[in-house]
């Protein structure tokens, strides 16, 4: 190996990772200014976390998620931090990860649904928002979890064929551009 190739990658390392950071950044700031919008802006934000995984693999991507988390925190303000460190970027490093690691299709969609499904009840339980939406709605109990979790699980495989659509596109598009312009 040429003594130069290992400062060049990590110059480029350094690079993407700043850049990355800054536009999750950039559409975590978006989803609190937007009046709408706001889920798909913090799914945008977990798609550039998804990026870092594919350029640097999971330790990469984890300090790119951490780089835009602790930017988060300053502006917009805590609730946009906690809801992209929460949801947002552990659920495509959670997907691509257990898809990289060749584990059946079923056991994959088992372990995501599980993982989130209860990192959506604790942040429901310890926020308060369940006795806030039961004293707003005369539904029963079990009736509005049950909505609320078929929902999610909604939103989980949707979002799981968006993540697996991209990295197809990432390969088969962006990063041959990045290597020709190299």
């Amino acid at each position: 190996m040429h003594p130069d190739k290992k400062p060049s990658r990590s110059a480029y390392t350094i690079a993407i990772s700043g850049i990355l950071i800054a536009l999750g950044w950039i559409f975590v700031i978006l989803s609190g200014a937007l009046p709408t919008g706001r889920l798909f802006l913090l799914l945008l934000t977990s798609l550039v976390v998804a990026t870092a995984f594919f350029e640097m693999n999971i330790s990469g991507a984890v300090l790119v998620a951490l780089g835009i988390g602790v930017l988060s925190l300053t502006y917009p303000g805590l609730i946009h931090a906690t809801v992209f460190a929460v949801f947002a970027a552990p659920l495509s490093l959670l997907i691509l990860h257990l898809h990289h690691r060749g584990l059946p299709k079923l056991l994959q969609y088992l372990l995501t649904h599980m993982v989130m499904s209860l990192l959506l009840l604790a942040v429901i339980k310890i926020s308060g928002l369940d006795t806030f939406i039961m004293k707003r709605l005369s539904m029963e109990t079990w009736l509005i979890w049950l909505i609320v979790i078929a929902l999610f699980q909604l939103v989980l495989i949707i979002y799981r064929q968006v993540l697996l659509n991209y990295e197809l596109f990432f390969y088969e598009r962006i990063k041959p551009w990045i290597r020709k312009r190299k």
